[in-house]
């Protein structure tokens, strides 16, 4: 595909940076016209300078206010470009209004269910130390439990060799009872 040439000149281009300069209501300067338009500095500064020429020389021309039926107009168009805009616009943001509603809602039910979880999770928690200190002191009990029993046994196995030890004095004792009403 061929390349399109551009057929206009840096003079046609600093020329055309000079008038948006001007309907800006920016100063034509040099560097304005150089920056918009894109030109060497030499065509930039004569452009400027033929436009300060320009100006310069109608010193005496005085702009009038812009007369009321003009404003007039112009303020009816822009009354009516507004509403229409308006209107174009409104479905849209009424639209975005209630979903923005729709939103606030369900994150204020989530903000909701999040609390009460935070809430059954803070007693589950609660619960859980609890039990755990309720399970560490039956544990304790349980092990004071089977340290009496160990006692317990430990002390019957000693009163039971006792016992043997008194009931083998008896038998022995008796044993000589017979043999002294024998001799009687």
């Amino acid at each position: 595909m061929p390349e399109q040439q551009n057929t206009t000149t840096p003079e046609d281009r600093a020329e055309a940076a000079a008038r948006d300069l001007v309907d800006r209501g920016l100063p034509v300067t040099a560097r304005a016209v150089r920056e918009a338009a894109g030109v060497r500095m030499a065509v930039a500064a004569q452009t400027a300078r033929a436009w300060k020429e320009a100006t310069a020389e109608q010193p005496d021309i005085v702009v009038p206010e812009v007369p009321e039926d003009v404003t007039s107009r112009l303020a009816a168009i822009w009354a009516d470009a507004y509403r229409t805009a308006h209107a174009a616009v409104r479905p849209e943001r009424d639209k975005l209004a209630a979903s923005v509603e729709e939103l606030e809602a369900e994150v204020e039910g989530l903000t909701a269910a999040v609390g009460a979880v935070e809430d059954e999770r803070d007693k589950l928690a609660g619960d859980a130390e609890a039990a755990q200190a309720a399970a560490a002191e039956a544990v304790a009990r349980a092990e004071a439990a089977e340290q009496a029993a160990r006692e317990a046994e430990s002390r019957e196995a000693s009163i039971k060799g006792e016992r043997d030890r008194l009931a083998a004095q008896v038998a022995a004792l008796i044993e000589r009872i017979p043999n002294a009403t024998a001799k009687d």
